[in-house]
């Protein structure tokens, strides 16, 4: 059994798992750890080019296809369940396709494996420096928002795998992956977790402009579903929860006056949608109510005008 495998969840992006394994091919085989692709394209190109990679000789890579009978949500899910189960190895970090961790931080991950750490997340450009933990609660008062990075966090195999992400995800549509990670951690009495601050140095990001589609839908995602998110985590987290419902805009700045502005002009929300979240916008926006409203009421012509001069 390896120590660690790492599992890409993809879809009709070939050009980005080839930018990916150029990256970490020869990386991942000195430091004996496999990779597992996991793809539900309709085509058959990230085969294609996984195999052309796999030919060189990188034998620690593999290449596993979706049931193309799936609906695109049940493909994900089920990528995702085998992402975190097929692999034979101790930890499994579970990542998407536009950007990978920079080799250079396998050792720093690899030392922390070898102490036995429940889990570990790496990170850059928000946080103030590496930190240990050994409380659940306060490593994910540090950890919330890194967590939420498709691709920052390496959990040990044996603490997820009897997890349902299906049934995850009837509770909750977004962060349900992170819901399983949390929930996983709750309850270790001997908890050892590990924050890596990589700083600007930490992501090595996808030259192919692939849209968020979070960034498209602040409003629902950030909003209505990080609430309800929140409120999903164990009771174990009862002590820090009121204070994980504003970090992503404050970490993040995910509605600052600017941000606002824009999701003001593309239709994102309007005075009916402020009025709908005004009581959740008191909770994750870190901005004065006033100006939310303010933002809500104007123009979406006059809030792009705004937005580009700001």
């Amino acid at each position: 059994m390896k120590k660690l495998a790492i599992s890409f969840v993809t879809f009709n992006r070939a050009k980005h798992i080839k930018e990916d394994l150029d990256i970490i091919a020869q990386p991942t085989k000195e430091y004996g750890i496999d990779v597992y692709i996991y793809d539900g394209s309709k085509d058959n190109r990230t085969k294609y080019v996984v195999n052309k990679i796999i030919e060189k000789g990188y034998n620690h890579i593999h290449y596993l296809h979706a049931d193309r009978n799936l609906s695109s949500q049940n493909s994900m899910i089920q990528r995702v369940n085998d992402a975190l189960t097929i692999p034979d190895a101790q930890y499994v970090w579970l990542c998407g396709d536009r950007f990978v961790i920079n080799p250079l931080f396998y050792p720093e991950i690899l030392s922390y494996i070898d102490e036995s750490f429940d889990i570990i997340t790496i990170y850059g450009g928000i946080l103030k420096g590496t930190r240990k933990f050994n409380s659940p609660s306060r490593f994910l008062d540090y950890a919330i928002v890194p967590i939420t990075a498709f691709g920052a966090t390496i959990i040990k195999k044996n603490l997820i795998e009897s997890y349902d992400m299906q049934e995850i995800n009837k509770e909750i549509c977004s962060f349900w992956l992170q819901l399983s990670y949390i929930r996983s951690i709750a309850n270790i009495e001997k908890f050892k977790g590990v924050v890596i601050d990589g700083g600007q140095q930490a992501f090595k990001t996808s030259r192919y402009k692939t849209p968020s589609k979070s960034r498209s839908y602040m409003w629902d995602t950030w909003i209505i579903r990080w609430n309800q998110f929140i409120n999903l985590l164990p009771d174990a987290y009862d002590n820090i929860k009121k204070q994980l419902f504003n970090k992503p805009d404050l970490q993040m700045g995910f509605f600052s006056f600017k941000e606002l502005l824009r999701q003001r002009s593309e239709g994102q929300f309007d005075w009916k949608k402020y009025l709908e979240c005004r009581e959740l916008v008191k909770k994750i926006i870190v901005m004065p109510q006033i100006y939310v409203f303010c933002i809500s009421v104007l123009p979406k012509k006059l809030a792009k005008w705004l937005c580009e001069k700001n």
